[in-house]
């Protein structure tokens, strides 16, 4: 039985016709366009060059600029810090301190704690693609984090060690295990001097993976190394800088005051300037009069007028703000068409988005293993047994990463909303705190210091009730 509508979709006195997608369909609005058929391995080709100019963006390009220190400062701040899992109190307390102690250790350079380290790592991470780091020992054997060039790690090293080794562009696998078994490391960035006691003698280091954090934010199946993440902007922003610098050149031009002479004589000196065939390279200062000389005329064009470039400068910054994952205010600093409702929308939304990349990369490929390794010198240190430590029920293995408290767009509100779901059992208390970036036992223990200390010097607490 035929369908009863099925004419109504045909047109009359041609074949029937399917509508293709027009995403994969061709013709002249995807000519130049093409698409890669495997995206890792466009990202093993082009990520180099991709974070070469990344870098020089974030260098020379005040938005670029802008752009980098607003994503570390806002997944790092002050510093993505651990709360131990154990089920002791003090025992928790005594690794507090003596994680608080070595963070001022961790890094082997001595140009920060552990948590610049963590924000710098993060900088390389958005600029490169990816960070690099090593462990390194200090003689009482305590860890120690060594930051290293993200192109220290040889993209040149692709070959296959054996039937079950295979390295690709610096990183060894196993076929029997997707994850990295070793990284292979040149002694120092190409083109720079190799620094003295760098790695090792040799100019091709193999280090185990478990001496190495390689942190990158994986985008496709298959990835091994990572892309810059403006890579999807440096184009627009490189056309942005073309587009200012003609509106700049435009300016000047516009402001220069000269003079010319027309000298019927023609006893005038020449037009000055450099010849190049028919063509004449010179220039003009502001204020200069010349004498032209006999027959010599110039003319200037009436140069086209070049539209809202101001409103097309602003489309292309806040495509450039979408596509690194910032606000629009953020990468300009243009606070002026920004309400309460649009801020806390906007603040919401990057907020979520750090916080996925916070867990999901930072905890995960650096946080977790420094973990590992600071318990590993505390069982060493006799701070804790290898019994317990080795005991996954002892939650020793593992720490809680509190990332740095989040500003508040409205304190009043937010805290209004806060103390409502806590008073309806909707959240813990001890949640809202650490959303915050703290810790609510420390926050306990100081409320706790306070009262003694006030009831101590005879202090009474002032009533202040709940605000209507």
């Amino acid at each position: 039985m035929a369908f009863p509508f099925a004419n109504l979709f045909r047109r009359q006195g041609k074949p029937d016709q399917t509508r293709a997608l027009e995403a994969a369909s061709g013709g002249y609005r995807w000519a130049g366009r093409t698409a890669s058929q495997s995206p890792a391995s466009s990202i093993r080709a082009g990520a180099h060059l991709v974070g070469a100019r990344a870098a020089d963006f974030a260098l020379n390009n005040p938005h670029g600029a802008r752009m980098k220190q607003v994503l570390a400062d806002n997944m790092v701040g002050t510093g993505i810090k651990p709360k131990a899992r154990a089920e002791s109190e003090g025992l928790r307390q005594r690794l507090h301190r003596a994680f608080d102690i070595w963070t001022d250790r961790a890094d082997s350079s001595g140009l920060g704690d552990l948590f610049a380290l963590q924000h710098r790592l993060v900088t390389d991470m958005v600029i490169f693609g990816e960070a690099l780091a090593v462990f390194e020992a200090h003689p009482d054997g305590a860890p120690s984090l060594k930051q290293l060039h993200p192109d220290q790690l040889d993209r040149s090293k692709t070959v296959t060690l054996s039937e079950s080794r295979f390295v690709v562009q610096g990183v060894e696998f196993d076929k029997n295990s997707a994850a990295p078994v070793a990284y292979w490391l040149r002694p120092s960035a190409p083109g720079e001097a190799a620094p003295a006691g760098s790695l090792r003698s040799v100019s091709l280091a193999r280090l185990p993976a478990g001496d190495v954090i390689h942190m990158f934010r994986p985008l496709v199946p298959g990835q091994v190394r990572g892309l810059s993440w403006f890579a999807p902007i440096l184009l627009a922003g490189h056309e942005l800088d073309q587009l200012l610098d003609a509106l700049l050149v435009r300016a000047k031009v516009s402001a220069l005051h000269t003079g010319f002479v027309y000298d019927p004589a023609g006893e005038g000196s020449t037009y000055p300037g450099t010849a190049n065939g028919d063509t004449l390279d010179t220039g003009m200062e502001p204020g200069t009069l010349l004498v032209m000389p006999n027959g010599k005329r110039v003319e200037f064009p009436n140069l086209p007028d070049s539209g809202d470039a101001q409103g097309l400068a602003t489309t292309q910054l806040r495509a450039m703000a979408a596509g690194i994952g910032c606000t629009y205010e953020q990468v300009t600093g243009d606070f002026s068409q920004v309400n309460y409702s649009s801020a806390r929308a906007a603040f919401l939304e990057f907020r979520r988005f750090c916080e996925a990349v916070q867990h999901h990369v930072i905890v995960h490929q650096l946080c977790r293993p420094v973990w590992a390794r600071f318990m590993r010198w505390q069982v060493l240190r006799g701070t804790v047994t290898a019994q317990a430590f080795m005991d996954p029920a002892n939650g020793l293995q593992s720490a809680k990463w509190l990332p740095p408290s989040w500003p508040w767009v409205d304190p009043l509100k937010d805290a209004r909303a806060a103390i409502m779901e806590i008073d309806a059992n909707l959240r813990s208390r001890s949640e809202v705190i650490a959303e915050r970036g703290y810790d609510a036992e420390e926050i306990d223990a100081e409320i706790s210091a306070d009262r003694r200390r006030a009831q101590r010097l005879g202090i009474e607490a002032e009533e202040t009730g709940n605000a209507a």
